[in-house]
């Protein structure tokens, strides 16, 4: 490295030298393993009902997709995909663990009858497991990093947005209809 370059590279962060942002590289790393999390969990899925372990490893292979895709850019494009995505996955979690997806077959846990569109989880947050936790909490890091890389304004629309779904989530449960 010639002094000119060594100059010229002491001067820019780190981030720049490297030309990718630290928060990028979170955001890769938080997909990798929220992908991770999914294809691990494919076989229990497979066996309960085998939609839902295909609907994992195709989770699972979108997620590995965007950490490959940032690797490569950071383009508005691949940053607004990611985020519809890793929210949609988080917003089906939500539904699987309240209400029950309705298409869905019964889930038998401690004897009860299994009953299509029952939640999997009847008495709350008792089967909820570290996995599911870590899926959960590398798609929501996600989803935060991802807003920081958007432009101002589309992370504004998107934030908005965001807060939107929140808030016809949160009055959907003050009514009732997600009991």
């Amino acid at each position: 490295m010639t002094a000119t370059a060594e100059r010229r590279s002491a001067e820019r962060p780190a981030d720049q030298v490297r030309g990718r942002a630290t928060s990028t590289d979170v955001a890769i790393v938080l997909s990798a393993v929220a992908a991770m999390a999914h294809l691990v969990a494919v076989p229990d899925h497979l066996r309960w009902w085998p939609a839902s372990g295909y609907a994992f490893v195709v989770i699972g292979a979108l997620q590995a997709t965007l950490a490959i895709l940032l690797l490569r850019t950071t383009s508005t494009n691949v940053i607004l995909a990611g985020l519809v995505g890793n929210v949609a996955v988080v917003l089906l979690y939500l539904v699987s663990r309240t209400v029950g997806l309705p298409f869905s077959p019964g889930v038998p846990l401690h004897g009860a009858q299994p009953l299509p569109g029952m939640p999997r989880i009847p008495d709350g947050d008792k089967a909820v497991g570290p996995l599911d936790l870590l899926a959960l909490l590398a798609e929501l890091g996600t989803i935060v990093v991802l807003l920081g890389h958007l432009p101002r304004r589309a992370r504004r629309r998107a934030a908005d947005s965001l807060l939107w779904c929140g808030l016809a989530i949160w009055s959907l449960a003050v009514l009732g209809a997600l009991t």
